[in-house]
């Protein structure tokens, strides 16, 4: 748990050294994402490293009285297939793990990627929002049920709605 905390601040903070020094974009650095998928509420940090590729340290918790806790952490690659204005389109590239950590027992950790396309409508340069479709696969802890597949490989498919606001 430790190393996946410190392996997240490590690369934010990279990722926002680099984006002060190299940024071409003016009107746009950081930012705060929310993305809706399913009953799952994420939180996203995209920064702009250039002017059509992001990334963005993700995170969510969920608890659970007197059941537990899931701690998600993830890193999301995000590559615009135009210039940005108004409708474009992108492509994302996902990696990171839910770390479920119930009340008793061991921590289970279950590691998620995947890939996707979607678009984001920027009403202005500082606020979109967007939608994308997903392929996950899902690599799920010996002791997890969370994928229903405890140990094994799981492939899904998944749509995603996003808001963002830019800095």
């Amino acid at each position: 748990m430790r190393k996946v905390i410190l392996i997240v601040s490590i690369t934010v903070l990279s990722i926002s050294t680099i984006n002060a020094q190299s940024s071409d974009n003016e009107d746009r650095s950081v930012g705060l994402t929310a993305t809706l998928q399913s009953e799952q509420l994420d939180f996203l940090i995209p920064i702009w490293v250039s002017e059509k590729v992001v990334l963005a340290p993700s995170f969510s918790f969920i608890s659970a009285q007197d059941v537990g806790s899931d701690l998600g952490l993830g890193l999301v690659f995000k590559n615009y297939l135009g210039e940005i204005e108004d409708a474009v389109p992108y492509l994302t590239v996902r990696g990171g793990a839910v770390i479920g950590m119930p009340n008793e027992g061991d921590n289970i950790t279950d590691l998620i990627f995947g890939a996707g396309f979607g678009g984001d409508y920027f009403f202005k340069p500082k606020f979109s929002v967007g939608i994308e479709i997903q392929g996950n696969l899902t690599v799920s802890d010996e002791g997890s049920f969370r994928f229903g597949n405890p140990g094994n490989v799981n492939f899904n498919t998944a749509t995603a709605l996003t808001a963002s606001i830019y800095f």
